[in-house]
């Protein structure tokens, strides 16, 4: 009688753990690419995680997951969720700030919802109500700054960047449904981040991204196992596991945590403070976030689907 309360209790510090951790994901980011180039932190995220989902996933990977009308289809993906993706999000951490870059990876199943309008699905007044929101939302974020006026740039380019790489995760998902549903998703995520290492290893190599890690800080290390043990590997594998316990409705509602721990954090990290009006966009955008999944019940899941992070 005590194993399914201990399970929940188990299940829920999962899920937890990997949207909080998530939100974490982007002030570790902008730190670090004042140390490394973004090719090199996405190519060491990519080793580290795969090397660790492999073991950890359970996926009983063999020859035949290798086919090239599987291998084609992966590539496309590890492109959108994760060498591509991962890539621009940290140029884009460049140049704006971790908070914003937390509200609006949460704009992402607001536009997995836009894209199953496009392909067909019909769109009912709560949907076109979360578009509305998500859009006003996500420009309070990009034309917002703290202690300044409106479109200051290159911040809102920054921001813009990070919003595409949002529309990449958003492919990314309704990709991996349509393509690969008859794999379980945690072996989808590690042979996805498998097709992502061969791609990013050749050009690394070449480009002399070894040499980089040799005046690494010890700051920079931790942020580097931070984000590939914990983001692109525990993350991935307890929300995957939480999902399948807990179910994809009560998971999903749990994301509402990402954004606000990555206020946290990069408050506690790079000392930023986020500016009202990208705070209240923030809010707008998981409004309609609440919009989407209020109508279908079955609200969209991102991240494993993170993505993001």
């Amino acid at each position: 009688m005590t194993a399914k309360p201990k399970t929940n209790r188990r299940l829920y510090f999962q899920v937890v753990f990997a949207t909080v951790v998530w939100g974490g994901s982007f002030p570790f980011t902008k730190y670090l690419v004042t140390e490394l180039s973004p090719l090199s932190l996405v190519t060491f995220r990519a080793l580290l995680g795969a090397l660790l989902l492999i073991p950890l996933s359970g996926s009983k990977l063999s020859a035949g997951d290798f086919k090239f009308k599987y291998l084609w289809k992966l590539g496309v993906m590890s492109v959108l969720g994760v060498s591509a993706q991962q890539y621009l999000q940290a140029y884009a951490l460049k140049y704006t700030q971790a908070s914003h870059a937390g509200w609006l990876i949460a704009s992402t199943p607001i536009l997995v919802a836009g894209f199953m309008a496009a392909l067909g699905e019909k769109i009912g007044w709560y949907k076109a109500g979360a578009f509305l929101m998500g859009a006003a939302g996500a420009l309070l974020v990009v034309f917002s700054r703290s202690g300044a006026g409106a479109f200051a740039l290159p911040s809102a380019l920054g921001d813009l960047i990070f919003l595409g790489t949002c529309f990449s995760w958003a492919l990314y998902v309704i990709l991996a449904k349509k393509w690969l549903s008859f794999w379980p998703q945690a072996k989808v995520t590690t042979l996805t981040m498998l097709a992502a290492l061969a791609t990013l290893l050749p050009a690394w190599l070449t480009g002399g991204g070894v040499s980089e890690f040799s005046a690494l800080s010890l700051k920079g290390w931790l942020c580097l196992v931070y984000l590939g043990a914990l983001c692109s590997s525990l993350g991935y594998l307890f929300w995957n596991n939480s999902v399948a316990g807990l179910g994809p409705v009560k998971a999903s509602y749990f994301l509402y945590l990402e954004p606000f721990a990555t206020l946290l954090s990069a408050y506690l990290f790079l000392g930023e403070k986020a500016a009202y009006s990208a705070f209240a966009g923030g809010l707008l955008i998981l409004a309609g976030v609440y919009l989407v999944g209020l109508k279908e019940k079955a609200p969209v899941i991102l991240k494993g689907a993170p993505a993001h992070a």
